[in-house]
């Protein structure tokens, strides 16, 4: 039998492609502005209230064809610095892959502006296969789409699965054959090296990526070491395993994190939760057991607005998003506090709230995350090891959820035109910022480790907070670093260990829990300072709503 480690190499060595050297397009020099900006974007209009610039900008369709004329228009969005200095342009990949970068600078534009300090302008657009870049679109009806739930909610989801994986693959090859080899993340990269280069700036990236967008960022820097000046990745997948196919890693913490989700509970005098046991662990049992009766005892409910069937699949699956984000928790303990009590109307309600359709963001991650792994199988029977290993990275879900890609990737009939092919031990103009959570379910601390490890010279930095990114369970210390980096250059220390600033199970909005309270329950005087930091915490906070998982 292949030992993970000797697999794991084979399919490294399999993936990799020629890779095309980067060449300036339509006589492009650095310093050059290329980019045409209005402040006509009346379509784009409801997704901001703060002022901002759009643009059409054409970039090659196909980077392998060198000769080709045939080109694609990225729509790029601009909120311009709101203090001078103005120190250049950032843009922002938010994850997926399959989310709207264009909509996360839009709808985050103000609280961006107050994290970075004002001195850079905000640069937004959708990467290949999303929205109207592209888009990458099995179904005419984007609710077809199969999102792969839970593999352990029965003894033949697996196989169902497998099958239902292959139908999908077929129907996405036959809708995408034209633009299906066209959506790969090093398209991507190569798309944003001509953007930095038309912005009439330096020809340098700036860059914060989070979750996917780390993939994303990754790749770039490694393709372009002398185009980087300030690169943050935050929530960092393991770029090697990405592009293999394999996930072992990403759930290496998420036992830690359900874990850290009952003690929070015990901890809060207001999680209602924790009088359904005497402890942690007796509670986190009564739940496994709950889950375990649901997979062969179904509950029925019937309302005239929404019958519905509360299955394990169904509240495993919206139990792992949670998982991501801490701030969810009171809302999530609440509703499971209400199954266990036989409340089955307001669980339901709750249930909802974390339980969303599939919709295209989901066809645009199949399309490029499958289309550039090379893991590619016949039959279940040859994803054993793989199972083996995932099982085995996180008892509560490795085997429920590490597959949820993996099984529609596996049978991935098309692939991208290009796909990373280089060295992994890159020295990068100017050192790269990763940023690792302790405790994180889809992302954890050891894969940024593992990635920084890559790029020379880089900085890790831990961040003691559960969920996914550091946004997940914000503080000033992580904030304050990325700040400095961005706008002065200066890296943290290596080896740097950064607290959070919001309790987990707190209930509180980001401005009532730094805002201080004088005994009779009026707001005492706050220094400039402390509202500074409310502020900041509060933009943190909103942000990390907007970050996507690079698990479905």
């Amino acid at each position: 039998m292949l030992t993970p480690t000797f697999l794991l190499l084979s399919l490294l060595a399999q993936v990799f492609a020629h890779v095309t050297p980067y060449v300036r397009t339509n006589s492009q020099k650095v310093g050059d502005t290329k980019i045409s900006w209005s402040t006509k974007c009346k379509a784009l209009a409801g997704e901001s209230a703060t002022p901002f610039k759009c643009a059409n900008f054409s970039v090659p369709l196909d980077y392998t064809k060198p000769k080709s004329t045939k080109t694609l228009d990225l729509t790029l969005v601009r909120v311009d610095a709101t203090r001078k200095p103005v120190k250049g342009s950032v843009l922002f990949n938010p994850g997926g892959p399959g989310t709207s970068g264009l909509n996360f600078v839009l709808e985050n534009a103000q609280e961006l502006m107050t994290i970075l300090g004002g001195h850079f302008n905000l640069i937004g657009f959708d990467p290949r296969g999303i929205n109207n870049t592209l888009p990458f679109q099995c179904y005419k009806d984007q609710y077809k789409v199969t999102s792969f739930g839970s593999s352990n909610a029965s003894d033949v989801t697996l196989g169902q699965q497998f099958a239902q994986a292959e139908i999908q693959a077929l129907q996405c090859q036959a809708a995408t054959k034209d633009i299906g080899g066209l959506v790969g993340t090093a398209f991507v990269a190569r798309d944003m090296a001509q953007i930095v280069d038309a912005l009439g700036e330096d020809g340098m990236l700036r860059y914060w990526g989070f979750s996917y967008g780390t993939v994303l960022g990754s790749t770039f820097s490694a393709m372009f070491p002398e185009k980087v000046d300030k690169v943050v990745l935050d929530g960092v997948a393991n770029v090697h395993e990405y592009y293999a196919g394999l996930y072992n890693s990403d759930f290496l913490s998420l036992d830690d994190v359900v874990a850290g989700f009952y003690s929070g509970c015990f901890a809060s005098r207001d999680c209602v939760l924790a009088k359904q046991a005497q402890n942690p662990d007796d509670l986190a049992q009564k739940v496994d057991a709950l889950l375990e009766n649901l997979k062969y005892n179904p509950i029925p409910l019937y309302t005239k607005a929404s019958p519905a069937l509360i299955t394990y699949d169904t509240v495993k699956t919206a139990m792992w998003g949670a998982m991501s984000q801490p701030k969810t928790w009171p809302s999530w303990a609440d509703g499971l506090n209400l199954l266990l009590a036989g409340n089955l109307t307001g669980f339901y309600e709750v249930l909802s709230a974390f339980s969303k359709p599939p919709d295209q963001s989901l066809e645009a991650l199949y399309g490029i995350e499958c289309g550039e792994q090379s893991l590619k199988v016949e039959n279940l029977t040859d994803l054993a090891p793989e199972i083996a290993a995932l099982a085995a990275s996180s008892v509560w879900g490795g085997f429920d959820f590490g597959l949820s890609n993996a099984i529609q990737c596996v049978r991935w009939k098309q692939k991208a035109k290009e796909i990373y092919s280089g060295d992994w031990t890159i020295q990068t103009k100017n050192p790269i910022m990763f940023i690792g959570n302790t405790y994180d379910p889809v992302t954890p601390m050891v894969s940024a480790k593992n990635v920084s490890a890559s790029f020379q010279s880089s900085v890790f930095l831990q961040h003691n907070g559960y969920g996914h990114t550091s946004l997940a369970q914000p503080g000033l210390c992580s904030a304050r670093a990325v700040s400095a980096y961005f706008n002065e250059g200066v890296l943290p220390a290596s080896d740097t260990i950064c607290q959070h600033d919001d309790p987990l199970f707190s209930g509180e909005t980001w401005q009532q829990a730094l805002a201080p309270l004088s005994h009779n329950g009026t707001k005492a005087s706050i220094t400039k300072k402390d509202n500074e930091d409310a502020l900041l915490l509060a933009a943190l906070g909103k942000v990390g709503q907007s970050v996507h998982s690079h698990r479905k």
